[in-house]
């Protein structure tokens, strides 16, 4: 998709969706009161030991139901020997859930959410020079608009925030990194919540993550609850050719990497849930064609309400 044009946002906010017309309906003192424990969180997450199987971190465990949910999700995603990997981190316990969250996958398009985010951050007016640019990015996931974002300002704004989260600055010069893992994501994320939930969000830019195309966490819990997410996704076939629903990963995307290839579909972001909101990343292999006459369901929907009620039952 091309982005619309380059320069300020020129939608006006009344004729955006009523999800970004409303977002972020929250209350962002209360977020903010966790901006000071993401260190913490990182280091948790740093911490995650063998999670070849799901596996409850932190002070607070998930009900024995949760769990069994969690597992019953992740099962129905690794049929047919595809591949998946999570993290879910509950800011107030500073406890989760992980699986796979040091195997590298490709990141598709959930980068764009951290690009957008470091850019604001070490610019601001960049807002004005190009927030179209940035909106199409993340709420229509244009690759155009995003490219473009990349060659007017580089790499360096998303190098610092690798650096300041104890990820490899690697991560930051591909426009798609393609061997990250959750994990690294996962506290990319604790930078991104720090950013919409502080005071440097300018024109509260963090509305526009409210509506992120494609996320199975938006379509799942949106209607309940506030939420900002990026989710990634290739259909795994060029644009002019119809998406066929019966069909596996064409044999011309593969590379010989399971984990890399490119018709799968993949979320990461934010829930804001009344008691208290989580982080999560999730990424998979799982083939997904969205723009199509048939859209199947997000496979990823079971597991983001199993990631949910894991989250809703922690208890210490």
């Amino acid at each position: 998709m091309k982005p619309l044009f380059s320069g300020p946002i020129a939608l006006p906010r009344e004729r955006e969706s009523a999800d970004i017309r409303r977002a972020p309906a929250y209350d962002r003192n209360a977020a903010a009161a966790y901006i000071p424990a993401m260190p913490a969180i990182r280091r948790i997450v740093d911490g995650i030991g063998d999670d070849a199987r799901p596996l409850a971190f932190g002070v607070a465990s998930p009900s024995a139901a949760a769990m069994a949910r969690v597992q019953g999700a992740l099962d129905a995603l690794l049929l047919g020997g595809h591949h998946a990997a999570f993290v879910m981190v509950d800011l107030k316990t500073q406890s989760g859930v992980a699986f796979n969250s040091s195997t590298p996958f490709c990141t598709q398009s959930t980068i764009k959410a951290i690009y957008v985010g470091a850019l604001l951050e070490s610019r601001p007016e960049a807002l004005s020079e190009n927030g179209q640019y940035m909106r199409d990015a993340i709420v229509l996931s244009s690759n155009a608009a995003y490219e473009s974002l990349r060659a007017i300002y580089g790499p360096e704004c998303i190098r610092a925030w690798c650096a300041a989260c104890g990820v490899d600055v690697s991560m930051a010069e591909p426009a798609y990194p393609r061997d990250k893992n959750a994990r690294d994501m996962l506290k990319l994320w604790t930078r991104l919540y720090c950013f919409l939930n502080g005071e440097r969000d300018p024109l509260n830019f963090g509305a526009y993550y409210a509506d992120s195309i494609a996320s199975a966490t938006h379509e799942r819990l949106g209607a309940r609850y506030p939420v900002q997410t990026k989710a990634g996704w290739e259909n795994g076939l060029p644009e002019d050719q119809p998406y066929d629903p019966h069909a596996e990963i064409p044999l011309a995307y593969r590379d010989g990497n399971p984990l890399n290839d490119e018709c799968a579909i993949n979320d990461t972001g934010i829930v804001y849930t009344p008691r208290g909101p989580y982080l999560f990343v999730i990424y998979s292999d799982r083939p997904f064609g969205f723009f199509s006459d048939y859209t199947p369901v997000n496979p990823l929907g079971g597991l983001v309400e199993a990631l949910h009620d894991a989250q809703q039952s922690l208890q210490t």
